[in-house]
């Protein structure tokens, strides 16, 4: 078997190489996107495309365009074909796309600036914006038009180049056509009008004129045209202003005389009602004179509106003058009648104060109920005079009827208010202790609170039993009743802490000291807890992470809390010595090189000490005193002690060359540009020289670089290896000697435009010189300038930037050629007549022709046609003999500025009847407008109801154009009814035994139908004192018109009391404010009950005159029985007139140049009614005031104390200016210890007059100023308010670079199962400005894998100063490889032989995740023969471990009788089938479902019909081409390695599958290949026959 297998594959490889049916594999690029040149439109484009053969033969690969071709702007697809030495083509394509990146630019013109003419409103202006682009296809538009008209003003002209890749560059420029033309105003003369009779005003027309070249203008007026005027005369102001903001103005006056006398009105006849308590009655009417000019008339009457009129009738007669004075009458009769009816009359609603010992009151009041017939009435309340009223509102509702059934009622409100708050009180401050576990306490408290509403409302801000925390908290509480008077009180609730806080210490702590040192930084942990809660202060003699030395110290610790309280603890710290030798490096050393040489010989000190003192021996790779070159070079160095112990440091040495080299530039450089050219090549050679001897010098500029015309410097740099530079420059100076080369166009033969003799002629000339610059090309007219008709010459001239001139001219030739022209106007505004909608309009349209011939001209409108309010076009035609037409159109605006003409009816009286305020008024006010159309308002509407009074009417009329006039009007209802007074009757009352007077309340009532106020008023008020006897009282009342009515009673009063003596309460006067007395009248009264004579005497009489200030009367009594009675009062006068007081106004006065102060006179004065005063000043008249502003303060006082106080200011004037002087910039260097530096510095003020001066520096001398540059600013003000300033700036430098220090070298071993180690190390890194940004290559904690690396670490302070150092990390690997080896194998050989090729597997694993070495002593796949064989492997890995494995593979011979099939193997003498296959040779497919009868299976799960089973189908085999026929079986696996340049190679082993259909094709293999960004698949088929 083992020989029929290899037949098999030798087969397969000659079959490989003679039938090769499989196409190349041919792999082009991805699609390109490149980017094309900013100068340029295509790109030389290098691609790959590879082709390989399974013939490994040669192929032939072309393309569509090679590697390198040029590819434009654009996508263009590149096809490349590879075929085989078999004739088998494969073929692929890509495509490349070259972007262009690169916008257009686009130049414009700089802002154009033209001038109006004085007859048109724009200009035509020429430019020209250019474009370049890299493509060398541009489009280049602009939002106007070179020669396009522009209006005046400025217009922004916007341009926009696009290239074909719709790249854009825009620019735009601003057109600025200025008007100079100031428009032209006329105003009317002297405008005089009538005042109509009804009016005071007139609508005066008027239209001033304007023009201007702009045909735009904004005529304006102080009044508008149809404005009312009023009587009298006004000045009209108008301005016409034109959009340059040019303007003209006049003036003209408006007179409106006044021919109509004023209107009088008297009411009609008044038919009126007497009271029903007088027969008289105060009527009040109402007059009016209104005149057209409404100003003041002088109306007078008979009777005045008021005056009492007596039952009957009265005639009224009235006269009205105006202020032109002409006059008006009128009269009308007052008649009075008698009638009055019953009437009750309730008080007034009564407010009353509840007690503040109860919520209630026993309340008096009186109701009234009389009957004009004198008859009996019966008067009911709902509550009786002298019931009991609670807090609040209660109603009393009275009803009176009398005999005939007549019922009236009133009723009225008694209102009970609580002015008395609650009372609160709250407890004392309360202290209770907090417990010893917690920070709180519950406290319980009870305020109280009683109101005499008997409820109240108690809140507090905490509640009782709520937690206080330790400290004091107030507690506020509020009381409040029902009518929300409140009381409030507060009180403290302190909690005290009175347990200390609880501390806790580790226990004695025993600790190991460090390999390297003495001590120990220990790290422990203490607690403290209070019960407050708070805060607490604890601290202990060594903090945690202290250095403890090796011995036995002990730490105690402190805690207090907030309240003070202390605890104690303490605990022992023990450090045992455990450590062994020790080497020590010196830092690493950073030195300088000298400034004329590259090395330095180098002192140190390496130290080696040994704890038990024995010998030690160091080495190391340099000596003390040897030479060190500029660079950096390592130390290496060794420490071993008789037991062997070793001990190594390294440090480096770092020499550093500050010193710069020394460069030499060439002095300035002239050459002469050729007359072609703009540029120069120039020579020239920079030297440099280094300590270091190497020196790298490079220059802004190349030795024969172009130097273009003008000049140009050249800068050069010589840096050294150490990165120090030097630099110098020089200038290179190209120099222009030859003239521009200037061009002018030919002659122009030009014709001219239809509509003139002249012609705006465009042309261009070009200047171009050699430099490349700016040139100045004038001519002697502007490209655009206007030609008129016949030959002109141009003369052309230019200067390039030397100065250098050059001249051209041509000739212009306009030549006439005019056809026909229609001229239509510009478009007409006017105005409608202030008394049509309409208007005829004239204008004008003409039409020419050259040729002189008639024309014929038609427009849709004639000149003088009407034209209606609004807006309508006219187009006209023009046509000559020969059929040629021309057009034009303008419109005709009609504007309506007439505004309407409202009229409203005069005043309107009407009268209000006598049981209503109110009446319904009729009125219609009127509109005309020129329009035809009107919207008429009013603020009321006609019929509406007006109040007794006077209301205006506003009305105002619109028309459709806005337009609108407004008008106004009074309507005024009178009242006519005198209102309904009602006294109570005759009162018979005793005297109280007291006295012989008695204070009497009565009530009367006055009702009006106008439900105003009215005034009543009687002879004694209700409560007034009434003597012993009989007195009348007698009312009036006037209601708001001023009608009267009146009714009187009499008061008794009977007399039961004996004598006695009465003087006046203690009497309290003002003063006179123009004296200082008073005559002061009195009223002592002596009454003797038997009605005897009395002697009343006084120590001072009524009337005497009394002082300010307080004096006693007494007064005595006698009766004739010799009793004797007194009494006494006082009387004071209080001056309540406060002096008066005058200053002078400010007194300025000028300081002497020498001195800062000026004596100053003043002098204010006093005045008080008292004649005395007492008058002080801040500042004394003659006092010294300095320089400035100081207020005088005086003041009078008077006996009384009253005052008047003034002041005034004294200016003291400094003119002499002061002097500031700051120090100069100052350049300071930082110290090497500190990021900061106190600068020192003076400033010095001067005043020449020796005053003081306010010096002031925003920083002060001596004041800390950090690294950089600060300004310091300082002023120097005088009293005067000169203010001086100057400035000067402080730079504090640091020159001191970082410190940075690295670790040793670190050395770590790794873990046996991986190859990396975490490794913490923390360099440090010191600066004096306190900042620095330290960096390393890699972080504290970083991975790092077997092997050795670099940490570099930087540290860089902020002005970029900086310090470096590096270390190693060693990570050793320790552990040797693991090696895997099969278990031993036993394996049948195939039955045709006697050896086997033998497939086995061993591994090699190592931590270090290296490459490790594997070799055996026979390879996997080898050929064994049969018997036994041992098999050894060796690994070794690159840490140089070795590991190895042996295992032993027998091999026996295996032979079956019949050739296996479909995959089927031998094994033991018998085939061992695959799925889905079965038989001894596992020659037939299995089909586990079955087939149908007329099916038979051919393969796996394959049932085909009987006809096409097998060979009887008769196909043959498309792919192997070879006409055979048989059954499909499977050939070998095999694995396919492609190999190219850029594409990794993937291994598939893939088992071909054959016999699907019985002949159909097999598939065979599938090989991938996969590139760095697509995957690409190729299958072939192949087939096997077996028949």
């Amino acid at each position: 078997m083992g020989g029929f297998s290899t037949l098999i594959i030798l087969l397969l490889v000659a079959v490989a190489s003679i039938c090769d049916m499989t196409a190349p594999a041919i792999i082009c690029s991805e699609d390109l996107y490149l980017q094309a040149p900013d100068t340029g439109n295509n790109l030389a484009v290098d691609f790959v495309a590879a082709c390989t053969d399974n013939s490994r033969g040669d192929v032939n690969l072309t393309c569509s365009h090679e590697s390198g071709t040029v590819f434009h702007i654009g996508t263009e697809s590149v096809s490349c074909t590879c075929s085989d030495p078999a004739g088998h083509v494969s073929s692929c394509d890509f495509r490349v796309t070259v972007t262009d990146i690169t916008a257009p630019i686009i130049e414009c013109p700089v802002t154009l600036t033209r001038e109006a003419p004085s007859t048109k409103n724009s200009v035509r202006v020429t430019f020209e914006p250019s474009c370049t682009d890299n493509s060398g296809r541009d489009n280049l538009t602009c939002s106007h038009s070179s020669r396009d008209k522009f209006r005046i003003g400025s217009e922004t002209v916007s341009c926009t180049c696009t290239d074909p890749a719709g790249l854009e560059d825009s620019c735009e420029f601003d057109v600025n056509i200025v008007d100079i033309t100031a428009p032209i105003i006329e105003c009317p003369v002297t405008l005089t009008r009538e005042a109509p009779s009804t009016k005071n005003s007139v609508r005066v027309t008027f239209e001033p004129s304007c023009t201007d070249n702009s045909g735009r203008d904004n005529l304006t007026c102080s009044h508008s045209s149809r404005d009312k005027f009023r009587i009298g005369s006004e000045t009209v102001s108008c301005t016409c202003t034109d959009p340059a903001g040019l303007e003209d103005s006049c003036e003209f006056d408006v007179n409106i005389v006044d021919m109509t006398p004023p209107a009088i009105i008297c009411p009609g006849d008044l038919d009126l009602l007497a009271p029903g308590t007088g027969y008289n009655l105060a009527v009040d009417f109402e007059t009016a004179c209104i005149d057209n000019s409404g100003g003041d008339v002088n109306l007078t009457c008979s009777h005045e509106s008021g005056a009492v009129f007596h039952i009957g009738t009265e005639s009224v007669s009235c006269t009205c003058f105006d202020p032109a004075g002409h006059v008006s009458f009128c009269d009308f009769q007052v008649t009075v009648t008698d009638t009055t009816p019953q009437t009750i009359i309730c008080p007034d609603d009564l407010n009353l104060i509840a007690p503040g010992d109860g919520n209630n009151l026993a309340v008096d009041f009186v109701t009234v109920c009389t009957e004009s017939s004198g008859g009996d009435v019966d008067l009911t309340c709902s509550h009786q005079s002298g019931d009991i009223f609670y807090i609040g509102t209660e109603s009393v509702a009275c009803t009176c009827s009398d005999p005939a059934g007549h019922v009236s009622t009133c009723d009225f409100q008694v209102t009970v208010t609580d002015i008395t708050a609650p009372i609160i009180e709250c407890p004392v401050t309360l202290t209770r202790e907090a417990p010893s576990t917690k920070n709180s306490v519950r406290v319980t408290f009870e305020p109280s609170c009683t109101d005499n509403s008997g409820r109240d409302n108690l809140t507090c801000s905490h509640s009782s039993r709520d937690k206080f925390r330790i400290g004091s908290e107030t507690v506020s509480c509020t009381c409040t009743d029902p009518a929300g008077l409140e009381d409030s009180c507060e009180f403290d609730v302190n909690i005290v802490d009175m347990t200390p806080p609880a501390i806790i210490c580790p226990g004695d702590l025993d600790l190991l000291a460090p390999g390297t040192g003495y001590n120990l930084a220990v790290d422990f942990e203490t607690a403290c807890i209070d019960n407050s809660g708070g805060d607490v202060n604890l601290t202990c003699s060594h903090e945690s992470g202290a250095v403890f030395h090796i011995g036995t110290e002990s730490v105690s610790c402190t805690c207090f809390d907030p309240a003070g309280h202390v605890s104690f603890c303490d605990f022992q710290v023990t450090v045992t010595d455990t450590t062994p030798q020790t080497i020590i490096c010196p830092d690493d050393l950073n030195l300088i090189a000298p400034g004329d040489g590259n090395n330095l010989a180098v002192d140190f000190v390496t130290v080696c000490t040994e704890s038990s003192g024995g010998d030690v021996d160091l080495t190391c790779s340099h000596q003390s005193g040897d030479i060190f070159y500029i660079g950096t070079e390592s130390v290496a160095c060794t420490c071993s002690d008789p037991a062997g112990h070793v001990s190594t440091c390294d440090f480096q040495v770092t020499v550093t060359d500050i010193t710069a080299p020394i460069i030499e530039c060439p002095v300035t450089l002239t050459r002469e540009a050729p007359s072609t050219k703009n540029s120069v090549r120039v020579t020239f050679e920079p030297s440099c020289t280094d300590n270091s001897g190497r020196d790298n010098l490079t220059c802004s500029h190349s030795s024969r670089d172009k130097f273009r015309i003008g000049s140009e410097t050249v800068s050069c740099t010589c840096t050294d290896p150490a990165g120090l530079e030097d630099s110098c420059e020089f200038d290179v100076n190209i120099v222009d000697m030859t003239p521009p080369a200037i061009i002018c166009p030919g002659d122009l033969d030009l014709l001219a435009p239809g509509t003139g003799y002249n012609l705006a002629v465009d042309f261009e000339t070009a200047c171009i010189d050699n430099s490349g610059g700016d040139v100045n090309l004038t001519c002697s007219h502007e490209s655009g300038a206007v030609f008129h008709i016949g030959t002109e010459s141009v003369s052309c001239t230019c200067f390039d930037p030397a100065g250098h001139v050059s001249f051209c001219d041509f000739q212009v030739t306009v030549t006439d050629t005019t056809p026909q022209t229609i001229i239509c106007p510009d478009d007409l505004n006017l105005i409608a007549p202030g008394d049509g909608n309409n208007l005829a309009v004239d204008f004008v349209t003409v039409c020419t022709e050259s040729s002189g011939g008639d024309v014929d001209l038609t427009c849709s409108h004639q000149s003088g046609d009407i034209f209606y309010i609004g807006t309508e076009s006219v187009a006209c035609t023009c046509s000559d003999p020969a059929g040629h037409v021309s057009t034009c159109d303008f419109q005709v605006t009609v504007t309506d500025i007439t505004a309407p003409i409202i009229e409203c009816p005069v005043t309107l009286t009407r009268e209000a009847p006598s049981t209503k305020n109110s009446v319904r008024v009729t009125f219609e006010p009127s509109c005309t407008d020129n329009s035809g159309r009107d919207n008429l308002t009013c603020s009321h509407s006609s019929r509406d109801k007006f109040r007794i009074g006077s209301e205006t009417v506003s009305c105002t009329c619109t028309d459709p154009a806005g337009l609108e006039d407004s008008c106004e009007f009074d309507v005024n209802i009178v009242d006519m009814t005198p209102p309904a007074i009602i006294c109570p009757g005759d009162l018979d009352l005793l005297a109280p035994g007291t006295g012989y007077n008695l204070a009497v309340d009565f009530e009367t009532a006055c009702i009006d139908n106008s439900g105003g106020d009215v005034n009543l008023t009687c002879s004694h008020e209700s409560g007034a004192v009434f003597h012993i006897g009989t007195e009348s009282v007698s009312c009036t009342c006037f209601d708001p018109a001023g009608h009267v009515s009146f009714c009187d009673f009499q008061v008794t009063v009977t007399d039961t009391t004996p004598q006695t003596i009465i003087c006046p309460d203690d009497l309290n006067l003002i003063a006179p404010g123009d004296g200082n007395n008073l005559a002061v009248d009195f009223v002592t009264v002596c009454t003797e009950s038997s009605g005897g004579d009395v002697d009343l005497t006084c120590s001072h009489q009524s009337g005497a005159i009394f002082y300010i200030g307080t004096e006693s009367v007494a007064c005595t009594c006698s009766d004739p029985a010799g009793h004797v009675s007194t009494c006494d009062f006082q009387v004071t006068v209080t001056d309540i007139t406060a002096p008066i007081i005058e200053c002078p106004v400010t007194l300025t006065r000028e300081a002497p140049s020498t001195k800062n102060s000026v004596r100053v006179t003043f002098e204010p004065s006093c005045t008080d009614n008292s004649g005395r005063d007492n008058l002080t000043c801040s500042h004394s008249s003659r006092d010294k005031f300095r320089i400035g502003s100081e207020t005088v303060s005086c003041t009078c006082t008077d006996p009384a104390g009253l005052e008047d106080s003034c002041e005034f200011d004294v200016n003291i004037v400094d003119t002499t200016p002061q002097t500031i002087i700051c120090p100069d910039d100052l350049n300071l260097i930082a110290p090497g210890d500190g990021n900061n530096l106190a600068v020192d510095f003076v400033t010095v003020c001067t005043e020449s007059s020796g005053g003081d001066v306010d010096l002031t520096c925003s920083h002060q001398s001596g004041a800390i100023f950090h690294i950089g540059t600060e300004s310091v600013a300082c002023t120097c003000s005088d009293p005067a308010g000169h203010v001086s300033t100057c400035d000067f700036q402080v730079t504090v430098t640091d020159i001191t670079a970082p410190i940075i220090e690295c670790p040793v070298t670190l050395t770590r071993e790794a873990p046996s199962t991986k190859n990396s180690v975490r490794v913490t190390f923390e360099p440090s890194c010191t600066d004096n400005s306190g900042r620095d940004n330290l960096t390393c290559s890699h972080s504290s904690r970083d991975k790092f894998r077997i092997g050795s690396e670099t940490v570099s670490c930087t540290c860089t302070d902020p002005v970029g100063l900086e310090d470096s150092c590096e270390f190693d990390v060693n990570i050793v690997d320790m552990t040797p490889p693991a090696i895997i080896c099969p278990e031993d194998l036993d394996e049948l050989a195939p039955g045709t032989g006697n050896n086997l090729a033998v497939d086995f597997e061993t591994t090699c694993t190592d931590n270090s995740r290296g490459d490790v070495n594997l070799t055996c002593s026979h390879e996997s796949g080898a050929v064994f023969h049969t018997g036994t064989e041992s098999v050894s492997c060796t690994c070794s890995d690159p840490a140089g471990h070795v590991s190895t494995c042996d295992f032993q593979v027998t091999v026996t011979a295996d032979v079956c009788d019949r050739e296996c099939e479909n995959g089927g193997v031998c094994h033991g003498g018998v085939c061992v089938c695959p799925p889905g296959y079965r038989g001894d040779n596992c020659q037939h497919p299995k089909c586990p479902r079955g087939c149908p009868s007329s099916m038979t299976c051919v393969g796996v799960n394959r049932c085909v019909p009987i006809a096409f089973a097998g060979p009887r189908n008769g196909r043959t085999d498309n792919n192997s081409g070879s006409g055979r026929r048989g059954t499909c079986f499977p050939l070998v696996s095999y694995n396919q390695r492609i190999q190219t340049s850029y594409i990794k190679p993937v291994i598939r082993n893939i088992q071909i599958s054959c016999g699907t259909f019985g002949l159909q094709t097999c598939n065979s293999q599938r090989l991938e290949y996969t590139v760095a960004y697509r995957t690409v698949y190729r299958t072939s088929y192949r087939c096997g026959w077996s028949g």
